[in-house]
């Protein structure tokens, strides 16, 4: 091996030794460590108070099964999501704090503090990574336009090749309010109808009356609609998929000692295979 062969494997072996730190330092919660990045020296208030109380205020809308409904029960909040987010705090001795919160004003409580974390579904976006800083992702989704059978029949559609497709179809697509979906058909120029909650758009589009005739969201919960519905007799197709972003919890800007800690501990919940437990339980594989 010539000098500069040893010059070329010396600097592979620097990289490597330097993702193996990140990826161990990731792991137990130390991303923030000085011997990987520089610290953020700002102080974490929603994290120091975390501290004294014990417990992490989050907000939730529980109308996207299977991360997150109302139980018919108990009328307490469940779901893959919320197992997963106290499966952290655990590790991390916290507890959680469930709050009702609609979709459109968790980031908002979230960066206005009365919130210390929002867990909801949120994908990974780069306009929502300018307002909030987002957790490791705990999935990857797919984004699904789904539609009655019989409507799918009346259309002669077997699937769509794009949003556009459903423009030139003249059809209204249901979604929810807030969600990167709601931008996306806006930007397509399709006609659309939005609610504050996810579960209102797939009620409209099966009942005698409905104001549309598509819905537009992601898995698992498109799945789970398809598998609810189709309990009762109703077929809901599925006309258009693609890949989607990555799911998250989110914190505020400033929150960079509880981003640091939950990011530890979901690391070890995906590394002993909590996380994949929990999606089988939940059937919230995407």
């Amino acid at each position: 091996m010539g000098k500069g062969e040893n010059n070329k494997m010396a600097k592979v072996l620097t990289v490597a030794l330097v993702v193996i730190m990140l990826v161990v330092g990731f792991g137990v919660g130390l991303i923030s460590s000085p011997f990987l990045i520089a610290q953020n020296s700002s102080t974490d208030t929603a994290w120091a108070n975390i501290e004294k109380t014990g417990v992490i205020k989050v907000g939730t809308d529980p109308t996207w099964p299977p991360y997150q409904l109302l139980d018919n029960q108990t009328g307490k909040i469940v779901g893959f999501e919320v197992d997963l987010a106290n499966a952290a705090a655990a590790k991390l001795n916290l507890t959680i704090e469930w709050q009702n919160v609609g979709f459109d004003n968790i980031i908002l409580s979230v960066q206005g503090g009365q919130l210390d974390m929002g867990v909801s579904g949120f994908s990974i976006t780069p306009s929502r990574l300018d307002q909030v800083s987002f957790t490791i992702p705990h999935s990857v989704s797919q984004s699904q336009v789904i539609m009655l059978k019989s409507t799918m029949d009346k259309y002669h559609i077997t699937t769509i090749n794009s949003l556009q497709d459903l423009k030139t179809l003249g059809i209204t697509v249901g979604t929810q309010d807030g969600e990167i979906e709601q931008q996306e058909l806006q930007a397509a120029g399709v006609a659309m109808h939005s609610w504050g909650d996810s579960a209102s758009a797939v009620q409209d589009m099966v009942s005698a009356n409905p104001s549309v005739k598509a819905v537009y969201a992601e898995t698992p919960v498109t799945n789970a609609w398809i598998d609810q519905y189709g309990a009762q007799g109703i077929q809901i197709g599925l006309i258009y998929n693609h890949p989607y972003y990555p799911v998250a919890f989110v914190v505020a800007k400033g929150s960079h000692t509880l981003l640091d800690k939950m990011d530890g501990a979901l690391t070890q919940l995906i590394a002993d295979g909590t996380v994949d437990q929990l999606k089988a339980k939940w059937h919230a594989e995407t």
